[in-house]
């Protein structure tokens, strides 16, 4: 019986080796082929009732041409970038709005409370982050790497119409 129980803890514990190997790191650089020269963000508020959301920008320089970025992480939210690139640098802004739904209906006789909706859960990102920091997933000939970027400067919120 005690052949069986050590040779059942070698085979799971080469279960739990293999599982473990095949897992991605995400490492977080700490000099990219790129720099951050400004760097804000803002909220905005939408016109339609419960509308509102959150813009950030990145501007900088690189002297990498195969460079691309695809997302940015931030305030616990992943946002989907589309960069724009020009001889002076690059710009890298991203929105991430939500549309609130009117407050659910309490009432005491349940039937009343009949078509609210449950809260919906928010992703959670890989990070932790302060309030003033982001990561950006970029990639240079296909590989990809993760920088932290702090000290972002909140501006003014947005009203709009």
């Amino acid at each position: 019986m005690k052949y069986f129980k050590s040779e059942w803890h070698l085979a799971l514990s080469l279960f739990i080796l293999f599982l473990a190997s095949g897992c991605k790191t995400q490492s977080i650089e700490t000099s990219a082929p790129f720099s951050i020269d400004e760097k804000t963000y803002f909220h905005w508020v939408g016109g339609k009732q419960g509308t509102q959301g959150t813009t950030i920008r990145l501007k900088g320089q690189t002297s990498s041409l195969n460079l691309s970025f695809s997302k940015i992480f931030f305030q616990n939210h992943e946002y989907d970038v589309v960069p724009q690139f020009s001889s002076n640098g690059f710009l890298l802004e991203a929105s991430f709005s939500e549309f609130k739904d009117p407050v659910n209906i309490l009432h005491k006789d349940p039937e009343k409370e009949y078509g609210n909706k449950p809260p919906s859960l928010e992703k959670k990102i890989p990070f932790d982050l302060k309030n003033d920091e982001a990561i950006i997933l970029y990639s240079v000939n296909g590989q990809e790497g993760y920088h932290k970027v702090t000290g972002i400067k909140e501006l003014d919120k947005e009203y709009r119409p």
